[in-house]
């Protein structure tokens, strides 16, 4: 029997004229359709079609991520530097920094879910393409990964990026989260 509960992304594909619906939590689990109901039928048959390919291989297909247990708790490795600013930043606002990086959790996910990606800091701007670029062409630290990546790891550029979420902020915020105009 398969679990309801696997959450689906449904996207639309202009260029073809389809929905591409995929089931993350099913690695390789997708289909596509020229309605949104036919892609959902045909992902329906694809998850029956693993589930059955897996009991035939005597393999357990995950349960629903919406179906587990969850703890609520989460160990999470960062950079010396940014867990020092997230140290001062919970001193600052008197709070327990496990609490503080919950709620800059929690904001981030909302805006990644309302489909704002994180926006680089220090003057950067997306190419084309979705990646960073500063305004002199040139590359941010060399690191070889993505912005997002380079936004993870530079402390003042997450801190800046998580203000700017709860503030609305953009490029014309200072840190303190106000106007810059306002402050001079």
């Amino acid at each position: 029997m398969i679990p309801d509960g696997y959450r689906v992304v449904i996207q639309y594909d202009a260029e073809r004229s389809h929905f591409l619906v995929r089931v993350p939590e099913l690695d390789g689990v997708q289909a596509e359709g020229a309605t949104r109901a036919e892609a959902l039928g045909k992902v329906e048959e694809a998850i029956e079609a693993a589930f059955r390919q897996a009991a035939e291989a005597g393999k357990n297909m995950p349960t629903p991520i919406d179906r587990a247990e969850w703890s609520g708790e989460l160990q999470l490795k960062v950079s010396a530097g940014l867990h020092r600013e997230l140290a001062f930043l919970a001193r600052q606002e008197g709070i327990e920094l496990d609490a503080l990086c919950g709620e800059l959790l929690t904001m981030a996910l909302g805006a990644r879910s309302a489909g704002r990606p994180p926006r680089p800091a220090g003057g950067e701007r997306r190419d084309d393409r979705g990646g960073a670029r500063r305004h002199d062409g040139g590359h941010r630290g060399g690191r070889g990964r993505g912005d997002y990546h380079n936004i993870m790891d530079d402390r003042a550029a997450f801190i800046e990026y998580v203000r700017s979420i709860g503030t609305g902020g953009g490029p014309n915020r200072s840190r303190s989260g106000r106007n810059r105009k306002d402050e001079e």
